[in-house]
């Protein structure tokens, strides 16, 4: 079994590290948009082509933080979910190393960790004030749920408009 997640892990390591190492800091940002309105709503410069989602899961009521990362190829930026971490089995939340794109899964500290590789086509996020809906960069936090009730689409690009960053 150690085996099987050596040979899943050690390319996802490469190209992760490939990545970090051609990433050139301030280039990649992030578009939240209203998604049914397609309206642009903020836009959030990245310092590293990583960022983290939290929330607190509806049926468990546990914190859960998703981890994501950008990835640039020739058809342009992609997400990347890279973990989940979570207290508590729910609904909806993996809960073994056979979830599809999974490469790992661990218990530590208390906290479940499953490391993936699952390319995110479609970043969507569903609000609702009483999940504490927040995205996280290196260097800020931001309260999604300033746009109540909403459906937002987050997805990447090269860079943000002076008038709309965040």
């Amino acid at each position: 079994m150690k085996k099987a997640l050596l040979s899943k892990a050690i390319p996802w390591l490469a190209s992760s590290f490939a990545m970090l190492v051609s990433h050139q800091s301030g280039a990649v940002a992030l578009q939240i948009e209203d998604y049914r309105a397609a309206q642009s709503l903020t836009c959030v410069a990245l310092p590293t082509p990583a960022f983290s989602l939290s929330f607190i899961h509806s049926v468990s009521l546990t914190p859960v933080t998703d981890r994501y990362r950008i990835e640039q190829d020739s058809a342009g930026y992609r997400i990347v979910q890279t973990a989940e971490h979570f207290i508590a089995h729910g609904q909806g939340l993996p809960s073994m190393l056979g979830e599809p794109d999974a490469i790992a899964f661990e218990h530590k500290e208390g906290e479940f960790v499953l490391h993936m590789e699952r390319p995110i086509p479609d970043l969507l996020v569903r609000t609702d004030a009483r999940f504490k809906n927040r995205l996280h960069t290196d260097n800020t936090t931001i309260n999604l749920n300033q746009w109540p009730d909403n459906g937002l689409r987050i997805r990447p690009i090269s860079h943000c408009n002076t008038e709309q960053k965040l």
